[in-house]
């Protein structure tokens, strides 16, 4: 069966299952089924999209289950790999970014080192290490879905959750204001003083549609935010220059370069703490795609 309800639900089945082992002191165990329920809240947002979406296209059937056109038991569903791939690239889950995808392949790694081979990779991890941000993924999968922690969780749990999530944001910030701060103060010592008017004057050269420039929370100058296209809007003509195509298009931040204090965020969680939106809007001009001249030679 392939439909977003017995995939949630089985989400939620096993997440069960992970607090269970968590409440019971058996912290190893309980990581494992968190990183098996992980994939499982991930086929469910793909899921929640259509369920097409999670049949892996190697086995046919799958698409006809996917649309109750068929019973057969005879598919299989997409990897983790491509689950995480589709959440950030196909689907666009709001905030989830690379960073966010190469946390979730971790988890996934561990996983699959728990159940193929004979290490052991979730005894002695710190669950500090990981936890808050697995919170964080799980929140956004949620609200893709239109769901909650608390539709999860449950009231209690969900307070918790959202707490830890809380600390997790206060603690970034921290670091994140440190790190503009370090590099404010380096450019002033750069420059012996305030950074030249000419230096903020000048506005990079952009070498692609997914970058934009804002202003560096450092130094004031332009730094160039690079991004991933979130939402392409319909392609228009300008009346007084109808031979060019435009598209209004919004893009989330993956990450932000300064050159002139060489400060660098270099995730989305980054920028965020840093208190930059996370989607900018850009307007790109397309190419016309001419078809190849017939030729009578």
């Amino acid at each position: 069966m392939i439909d977003y309800e017995s995939l949630w639900n089985k989400s939620k089945l096993y997440m069960g299952k992970a607090i269970n082992k968590r409440d019971e002191g058996d912290f190893a165990e309980f990581q494992l089924w968190a990183s098996l329920f992980l994939e499982l809240l991930g086929k469910a947002a793909l899921a929640y999209k259509h369920p097409s979406l999670i049949v892996d296209p190697n086995t046919p059937h799958g698409f006809l289950v996917a649309i109750n056109e068929s019973q057969s038991t005879d598919f299989k569903t997409i990897t983790a790999k491509t689950v995480f791939e589709r959440l950030q690239n196909l689907v666009n889950v709001p905030r989830f970014d690379a960073d966010t995808k190469k946390f979730c392949m971790t988890l996934a790694n561990h996983r699959n080192e728990e159940l193929h081979s004979g290490a052991l990779p979730f005894v002695g991890m710190s669950m500090d290490h990981w936890l808050p941000k697995f919170w964080d993924v799980c929140k956004m999968l949620l609200e893709f879905q239109n769901k909650s922690l608390r539709d999860l969780l449950g009231p209690r749990e969900a307070r918790a959750t959202e707490e830890i999530i809380q600390a997790r944001s206060v603690s970034l910030k921290a670091i994140i204001e440190a790190r503009i701060q370090r590099h404010r103060t380096e450019v002033r010592i750069k420059y012996e003083g305030p950074v030249p008017r000419d230096v903020l004057k000048v506005i990079p050269v952009l070498s692609d549609d997914d970058q934009e420039t804002t202003t560096c929370p450092s130094c004031g100058s332009h730094a160039v935010i690079y991004g991933e296209i979130l939402d392409e809007g319909p392609e228009y003509i300008d009346e007084e220059e109808p031979w060019i195509t435009y598209q209004d298009n919004q893009y989330e931040i993956t990450s932000l370069k300064c050159r002139v204090c060489d400060l660098k965020l270099n995730s989305l969680d980054e920028v965020t703490a840093a208190g930059i939106d996370h989607t900018f809007e850009k307007t790109i001009t397309i190419e016309p795609d001419y078809e190849p001249e017939y030729g009578n030679d």
